[in-house]
């Protein structure tokens, strides 16, 4: 008799554990109608709870997020999220903030959900080319009905300025016809890129003696009108000078 009522008292102590950790304060709303069919389905016996603003589940959430965290490379930031149970789950839409005085927020991406699932999902989501600044990220969960929920980073991301000249190799290359050259200066400074041939000939100039805040950049090239070949690009700063080889392929 003692043997069976441990293994009882454990098993509601497990199941009470459980429950506790899909449990959310505020809820994540779903529609009355058919977020009560959706719990019902889910759940079995748990009947969607009706309330002033929607369907709760009666407290457990559409979408337990267990970790959202962030790694920062150079101009890339990289996110990571898990979840441990998903009901009626469309995706997540990614969004983005700037702190300078607006913060207003903005789409930069979507990641499809597993609809309904009860084991942890792990989900990645990468942001490249950002401007220094300083920056907030944010997960809009959305089910298949419309309703959504958020979940903040808590964490404020810093892109820094860069800390020395660089000129990058162009990608893709060999190109055809267009390519992208990446530099990075690390004080503000009046930048040149111009491209040449083989022969040392000027064939386009991208950027003329203009003046760039210490930053990140992309420039974008279009050799349309120029015929297959090697050809060079150079960047001149007040501080820095570099050249490096590319390859037109039509």
């Amino acid at each position: 008799m003692k043997i069976i009522i441990i293994i009882f008292t454990l098993l509601i102590s497990s199941t009470l554990t459980y429950a506790q950790s899909i449990v959310i304060g505020s809820g994540a709303e779903l529609n009355a109608t058919s977020g009560a069919d959706v719990c019902a389905t889910y759940w079995g016996n748990i009947t969607g709870n009706a309330t002033g603003n929607g369907t709760q589940c009666n407290g457990i959430m559409p979408v337990e997020l267990l970790t959202f965290s962030a790694s920062v490379n150079k101009t890339t930031v990289s996110l990571y999220w898990q979840t441990a149970v998903e009901i009626n789950n469309s995706g997540f839409e990614v969004q983005r903030t700037i702190k300078d005085g607006n913060d207003s927020w903005a789409k930069i991406g979507f990641v499809n959900g597993n609809g309904t699932k009860n084991t942890p999902t792990n989900y990645t989501f990468s942001d490249s080319k950002i401007k220094t600044g300083k920056y907030n990220y944010r997960l809009k969960q959305i089910d298949f009905n419309g309703n959504f929920t958020f979940y903040s980073l808590n964490t404020l991301i810093t892109i820094n300025a860069p800390d020395k000249f660089e000129l990058s190799q162009n990608y893709p290359n060999p190109f055809n016809p267009t390519t992208n050259i990446e530099f990075q200066i690390p004080v503000d400074s009046k930048v040149t890129l111009k491209i040449y041939d083989i022969t040392g000939k000027e064939v386009a100039t991208l950027i003329n003696n203009e003046f760039k805040s210490a930053d990140y950049y992309t420039v974008s090239f279009n050799a349309v009108n120029l015929a297959s070949g090697i050809y060079f690009y150079r960047i001149t700063t007040d501080k820095f000078t570099s050249m490096k080889k590319m390859v037109m392929i039509k």
